[in-house]
C-alpha cells in the first residue's frame, strides 16, 4: 500500500494472517499505531509468529505495502529498516517490531529505550492475546465433545425408533406378493408403511439438523419448534426410562433472534438432563411463555423435572465445567448451556420444586 496512508492497516479477516486468530491481529494493530504516534515514524511493521516455530507474518503494517513471511533469523522484508525489535516468548523469537524514522534519520536514544519498552510490552500483549484465543478454542472443543456425548445417547434410541417401524414396512412388502388382490390390504398397509416412512424421515432429519448444525448465524427463531424438534429426538429415550414427556407451548411467544443450533444444543442438554434425572413412571413438564417482569421482555423456556431434586450444597456448582453427580457424566452439559445462553445476553437458572424435582428456567432476551 502507498506510504502516504495514514494509521497502522490492520488484517482482521478471522484467521486470515497466516492462521493467526482475529484475537491476536485486532490488538496488534491497534498497537502499532501507538508506537507510530509515540515515535513519529514514517515506516513500521509489526510480524507475529502464526504458531510456534512457525514463519513471522505481517499483522499490522504502516507506510509499506504486503510484506512476505519471513524466518525469525532472516532479514526483515521491507527494509531498510533502522530498528528490528525480536520479541520473545520465553527462549524463542515469537515476533518482530520494524521500525523506521522520517528520512531514515537514526532514532535518539531516550526513542531506542522506548521503542525497546513498547516491544516489551507487544511481546506480553501477544502472550495474552493468544491465551485468549486458545480460551476460545478450548470452549469449541468442549461444546463440540458435549455435542458428540448428547449423540452417543440418541443412536440407540433413534436406532430402536426406525427399527420398529421397518419390521411393519418389512411385513407389508412380504405379504403383498399372497394379497396383491385384496384392495382393503393394500390400501390400508400402504398408508400404514409411507406413515412409518414418514416417521423415520422426520427422525433422521431431526437428528442430522442436531447432529450437523449449519454455519454460526443468528437470526429470527421459532422457540416453540426448537422445542418440539429436541423432545422428538428425545422421546424413545424418555419412553425407554418411563418418563413422560409433556410439551406446553404459548402459540404467541414471538420470534428469538438466536443461533438456532446452540440454541438446540442447550435445549437437548436440559431436557436430557430433566430425563434422566426421573426414576421410571417420572414426568418432565416443558414450557415457554413470554416474561414481562423485568425491564425488557423475554421469552422464556422452563424444563421441570419430578426427579429427586439438586442438593442445595450444588446449586452453586452445578454450571460449573466437569462437575456432575451422575456416575457416568461429563459435567459438561450444563457448563457449555450456561456459556450459550450467556453469550446470546439471556441467563439460565436451577432450582427446586415445592412438589420434588428441578425446574431449569432459561431467558431469551
Amino acid at each position: 500500500m502507498a506510504g502516504g496512508r495514514t494509521g497502522a492497516r490492520r488484517r482482521r479477516e478471522g484467521r486470515g494472517n497466516g492462521g493467526l486468530p482475529a484475537e491476536v491481529a485486532g490488538p496488534a494493530g491497534a498497537f502499532l499505531e501507538l508506537v507510530v504516534r509515540a515515535l513519529g515514524l514514517e515506516r513500521a511493521a509489526l510480524l507475529l509468529e502464526s504458531s510456534p516455530g512457525a514463519l513471522l507474518v505481517p499483522v499490522a503494517t504502516h507506510g509499506v505495502g504486503d510484506l512476505p513471511p519471513c524466518e525469525p533469523d532472516a532479514e526483515p522484508p521491507g527494509g531498510p529498516w533502522t530498528l528490528a525489535l525480536p520479541l520473545r516468548s520465553g527462549l524463542r523469537v515469537a515476533g518482530m517490531l520494524l521500525l523506521a524514522p522520517r528520512g531514515g534519520v537514526a532514532l535518539p536514544p531516550a526513542d531506542v529505550d522506548l521503542a525497546g519498552r513498547m516491544a516489551e510490552a507487544a511481546a506480553l500483549l501477544l502472550e495474552h492475546a493468544q491465551l485468549a484465543a486458545d480460551l476460545v478454542r478450548a470452549h469449541e472443543l468442549l461444546a463440540r465433545a458435549d455435542r458428540l456425548s448428547a449423540l452417543g445417547t440418541l443412536a440407540a434410541s433413534v436406532a430402536h425408533e426406525i427399527r420398529n417401524p421397518l419390521v411393519s414396512v418389512r411385513t407389508f412388502i412380504q405379504l403383498l406378493p399372497e394379497r396383491l388382490g385384496d384392495q382393503e390390504f393394500r390400501t390400508t398397509f400402504r398408508d400404514l408403511a409411507l406413515g412409518e416412512v414418514e416417521r423415520i424421515c422426520g427422525l433422521i432429519n431431526d437428528l442430522l439438523a442436531f447432529a450437523r448444525p449449519a454455519p454460526a448465524q443468528v437470526e429470527p427463531t421459532d422457540l416453540n419448534e426448537l422445542v418440539a424438534q429436541i423432545v422428538r429426538l428425545l422421546d424413545a429415550e424418555a419412553r425407554r426410562r418411563g418418563v413422560v414427556v409433556a410439551c406446553m407451548s404459548d402459540p404467541a411467544l414471538p420470534l428469538v433472534t438466536v443461533d438456532e443450533a446452540q440454541v438446540k444444543q442447550v435445549l437437548m442438554n436440559v431436557i436430557l438432563n430433566a430425563i434422566e434425572a426421573c426414576a421410571a413412571r417420572g414426568r418432565v413438564e416443558i414450557t415457554t411463555r413470554t416474561d414481562e417482569s423485568g425491564e425488557e421482555s423475554s421469552c422464556v423456556v422452563a424444563v421441570a423435572d419430578s426427579g429427586r431434586g439438586i442438593a442445595p450444597e450444588h446449586l452453586e456448582q452445578i454450571f460449573d465445567p466437569f462437575f456432575t453427580t451422575k456416575d457416568a457424566g461429563s459435567g459438561l452439559g450444563l457448563f457449555v448451556a450456561h456459556e450459550i445462553v450467556t453469550h446470546h445476553g439471556g441467563g439460565i437458572t436451577a432450582a427446586p420444586r415445592a412438589e420434588g424435582g428441578t425446574v431449569f428456567t432459561i431467558h431469551f432476551p
